[in-house]
């Protein structure tokens, strides 16, 4: 839903549609694994284009466009880097980054989104 919202209103705003979504949560358990399933659909969707697990439950849309969906860790809520340990034994459940704060993931999606080649900007 989010993501055919998202390119509602960069259509509207004479942009784009969106090729990549970033997903930030502060829980390993849910908000991670989440947003790594759904990734885990898009690549299945962009390899065979066809009614596969996962795939098949996304609503056929001209409207879904993203290729990726990047999960991206907070440490302001459920997750405490000196509490909680990210198992490193489940892939669903490692994020694509850690952040601090939210502020910091905005950040880093803004810095992906303006600079993507550059090293510095």
């Amino acid at each position: 839903y989010a993501e055919t919202i998202a390119n509602k209103i960069a259509l509207a705003n004479g942009q784009p549609k969106i090729d990549k979504v970033y997903f930030i949560g502060d829980n390993p358990d849910v908000d991670i694994v989440g947003a790594n399933m759904y990734n885990n659909v898009l690549q299945q969707a962009m390899n065979s284009k066809t009614s596969i697990t996962g795939y098949s439950l996304l609503p056929p849309s001209d409207l879904l466009s993203a290729a990726v969906c990047e999960s991206i860790l907070v440490c302001t809520g459920v997750y405490e880097p000196g509490k909680h340990k990210i198992d490193g034994k489940n892939p669903w459940k490692l994020p694509t980054t850690i952040k601090l704060n939210v502020l910091e993931a905005i950040k880093y999606v803004l810095f992906k989104e303006t600079c993507p080649s550059i090293v510095s900007c």
